[in-house]
């Protein structure tokens, strides 16, 4: 994609808690200065057996007050004032909701899709929803995640690493996304690599210290080589990381991760796959899922720089241990 999003898909269920949604929907396009497009999928109510004989009117019936269902949301939410939001933007689609989505967001090349985690009650809300499970596993974009209350534009966020390409392309996209809806509001940002003990423990080359400033090393240069100079701390912690990343987010109090949805490292591991949906089921907090196919507009030896491979012949015995939890 390029470095301004230029349409974002907005998925509604037309209730009370979508009504969130859109708004969060309609700022982001705002600050943005993309086109919002609002998008509703439905399945026909059964007809009623003691109004007799069938009536299509019965169908007509039931999408209009779906129409002006969507009509409404998109005033109180002031969506329908956003620049370039009209009625050909507010979508209307009989079928199932990710599949509706989906279709939509390809035929309108979406640069971003933004969805509602769960409307379900407190268990429920724990995990995603169907819909947005789907989505995310399919998506032709960056999908935004939402639970109810966090905040956008965010004051604090996290972005798990594992130095693959993918994890590049999704920390670099995630660096333009906050750029483009923070309006210059300073947005504490933290790069993470969680190293797994197993692997600390299991080099027959390296001691597990060695290890461990190696990945301080190479988190360093990744950081540099992603992002502006001084705008992203970054922590190296020691431990599982599924455990770690959660736990980091909580006690750090974020509004928001953003997470690739693949990725394999210098270490020859598989880091944010299934982690990363592990991670995204579990968290509190929005959450920007950016699938591989992403990639932000750069030239080829910033590319280059990004995903160079660390230098394995050399580690330092120097520099700062990753931190270990109790």
């Amino acid at each position: 994609m390029s470095k301004n999003l230029k349409t974002i898909l907005i998925g509604t269920t037309l209730t009370a808690g979508s009504e969130e949604i859109a708004r969060t929907g309609a700022l982001i396009a705002r600050a943005a200065g993309a086109t919002p497009w609002l998008a509703h999928a439905y399945n026909l109510e059964a007809f009623p057996s003691e109004l007799g004989a069938f009536e299509e009117s019965w169908i007509e019936k039931q999408t209009t007050a779906l129409r002006e269902a969507m009509t409404r949301q998109a005033d109180s939410t002031g969506l329908a004032t956003v620049p370039g939001f009209g009625g050909d933007q507010s979508c209307l689609a009989l079928g199932t909701p990710y599949r509706v989505i989906l279709d939509l967001a390809r035929k309108i090349r979406a640069d971003l899709i933004v969805l509602g985690a769960s409307e379900g009650g407190a268990i429920q809300r724990a995990f995603l929803g169907s819909t947005a499970d789907r989505v995310i596993r399919k998506a032709p974009c960056p999908v935004l995640v939402l639970r109810p209350g966090a905040e956008i534009p965010p004051n604090r966020v996290m972005i798990p690493v594992d130095f693959s390409t993918v994890s590049a392309s999704a920390f670099r996209f995630g660096m333009t996304f906050l750029k483009l809806i923070g309006n210059g509001k300073p947005i504490e940002t933290e790069a993470l690599f969680v190293l797994n003990l197993l692997e600390a423990e299991g080099s027959l080359q390296f001691t597990p210290n060695q290890i461990g400033r190696f990945a301080g090393d190479e988190l360093a240069r990744f950081v540099k080589e992603n992002a502006p100079a001084d705008t992203v701390s970054h922590q190296v912690l020691l431990g599982y990381p599924r455990e770690e990343i959660l736990r980091e987010m909580e006690e750090r109090r974020s509004e928001l991760a953003i997470l690739g949805t693949h990725g394999r490292s210098g270490f020859e591991r598989m880091m944010l796959g299934s982690i990363a949906s592990q991670v995204l089921q579990r968290a509190h907090c929005n959450v920007l899922v950016v699938p591989p196919t992403v990639t932000v507009e750069e030239d080829e030896s910033a590319e280059k720089k990004a995903v160079a491979g660390a230098d394995w012949e050399f580690v330092s015995d120097e520099g700062p241990l990753p931190a270990v939890r109790s």
